[in-house]
């Protein structure tokens, strides 16, 4: 066996380092996965006395299921000098607890022994596994939307591209991510799009524009969303909606405004937005960057739901004009 640190229970230095640690600490012989020392630290945190954990071995502070691993690691750490590695432990009413150890290997009384330093990371683990499933939530909801969600750092590089934006711009998402938006989307300075983006970049206001993209023969509806990483963006492809009004034109000009906003607002993906918004609330206090974006869709989704109450009505006016119509022919 190489030379190995010998732990004397008389150093003071011993003391300092174990007995008075703040944190929990134990030495464990790596043959018994006994037991041989524990620190006050570990006993307040663990709720065994001194005397169960001399009665007891690793096993028992271990679920069964992890049984098999744990005997792997030792036996796979048993000539290493430094371990580091996140686990599951049992305190003695059963909680469990996700703990991340740092494991030294010791001579101690002679026996080679694990010196090992506990770190209950159970809070960060529990607040880490909040966030991976909001947002896995909020990837769910920008992936199923009908509108494209692109976004774009302060270098103009792409850092997310939906679904849509896929089928929009026949482009991949690995092909977009880390990519200048410029090249994704070519069209010079001096086209309308540039100079929409380039001046919600620099002026933080958000804006509204529809757009023709000559390079993709397209006409799109586009939000924009400026932030202090960047710029959110939000759009629809309105290439049909835009031949459908040529011809809604032709046939009643009354109907005009009407289809305007119903293909430019009322197909705006509300209940998603919404969606978003009641499952994040309350997860997501005091966690500024989600808390920034859920501000933004909680305001898109009140400016929505407003024009949609302006929908219905002009609407229900159009209906009745039509109605009357319809009764005086008849007539």
């Amino acid at each position: 066996m190489d030379e190995q640190l010998a732990i004397n229970e008389g150093d003071i230095s011993f003391e300092i380092l174990f007995h008075q640690n703040p944190h929990p600490m134990w030495i464990v012989a790596v043959d018994t996965m006994r037991f041989l020392q524990v620190n006050e630290a570990a006993i307040k945190h663990y709720g065994y006395s001194y005397q169960d954990f001399m009665s007891i071995t690793l096993a028992d502070i271990r679920p069964k299921a992890e049984h098999r691993s744990m005997r792997q690691l030792l036996k796979n750490i048993k000539h290493n000098e430094t371990v580091n590695k996140n686990i599951t432990h049992i305190k003695k009413d059963g909680t469990l607890i996700r703990v991340q150890i740092t494991s030294y290997r010791i001579m101690f009384h002679n026996k080679a022994c694990r010196m090992t330093l506990i770190n209950d990371v159970t809070e960060q683990s529990i607040k880490d596994q909040k966030i991976s499933e909001a947002w896995k939530r909020v990837h769910q909801t920008l992936e199923s939307i009908t509108d494209g969600f692109i976004t774009i750092n302060k270098q103009w590089r792409i850092s997310y591209w939906n679904k849509e934006a896929e089928n929009t711009f026949s482009i991949s998402k690995q092909k977009a991510i880390n990519k200048l938006f410029w090249k994704v989307c070519p069209h010079g300075k001096a086209h309308e799009l540039y100079k929409n983006l380039n001046h919600a970049m620099n002026t933080g206001e958000r804006s509204t524009f529809e757009i023709y993209l000559e390079h993709y023969d397209k006409w799109l509806c586009i939000t924009v969303y400026p932030g202090p990483s960047g710029l959110t963006i939000y759009f629809q492809d309105i290439t049909g909606q835009k031949i459908d009004e040529e011809q809604i034109k032709l046939k009643n000009k009354h109907l005009d405004e009407i289809a305007y906003i119903n293909s430019h607002i009322i197909r705006k993906p509300i209940a998603n937005i919404l969606g978003i918004v009641n499952a994040l609330e309350d997860d997501l206090t005091g966690y500024e960057y989600f808390e920034k974006a859920l501000k933004m869709l909680k305001t898109s989704a009140e400016e929505l739901d407003q024009n949609l109450m302006t929908i219905n009505n002009r609407v229900e006016q159009a209906n009745t004009m039509a109605a009357s119509r319809k009764k005086r022919v008849s007539s």
